[in-house]
């Protein structure tokens, strides 16, 4: 397995990544737009180094993490990180979205975030702990949505201030 900042080449296997976990229908409530939305966006991300890391395994991604600037996430300022992350069903529970998690978070801080907000649903258990062993801490919840399986799932708002955050 191999971890490397994302490339417009991934192309292809980010958007597979992405499709398989929407439909899995517990995880994500968009499938992802059109590839070329998500080419010009990983361009972006590879011109300015944003922190957005993935993770491969016969040259396929199976995992993803994201730290976003807030102006790329209809928020104001560029010192927040929204994040995101994504591991393919087969991978979990092998520690991959810890050593994504990991270098996006050191990353986060080369790139001057001052802190690091997600959202995550209550019942994604694996993923609370995840985060929680990294310091974030619950600040809220967001909205209930109906997820493409049919199951209602409340959001929890994290946040992670980098300054604070202590090596797990």
């Amino acid at each position: 397995m191999e971890i490397r900042r994302i490339k417009q080449d991934d192309l292809e296997s980010f958007v597979a990544l992405w499709q398989g976990v929407f439909e899995e229908g517990a995880y994500l409530r968009s499938p992802p737009p059109p590839k070329e939305k998500v080419l010009s966006v990983l361009g972006k991300v590879e011109k300015l180094e944003i922190p957005n890391f993935v993770a491969l395994s016969d040259g396929k991604v199976i995992a993803s993490v994201e730290a976003f600037p807030g102006s790329m996430c209809g928020q104001e300022g560029t010192d927040i990180g929204f994040l995101g992350a994504q591991v393919h069903r087969d991978f979990r529970g092998q520690g991959i979205g810890k050593k994504l998690l990991e270098r996006v978070i050191a990353d986060s801080k080369r790139f001057a975030y001052q802190a690091l907000k997600l959202e995550v649903y209550e019942s994604n258990i694996a993923a609370r702990k995840l985060y929680e062993a990294f310091g974030f801490h619950y600040v809220g919840t967001g909205e209930e949505v109906t997820l493409p399986n049919g199951d209602k799932a409340q959001s929890l708002k994290m946040h992670l201030l980098l300054a604070q955050q202590a090596a797990v």
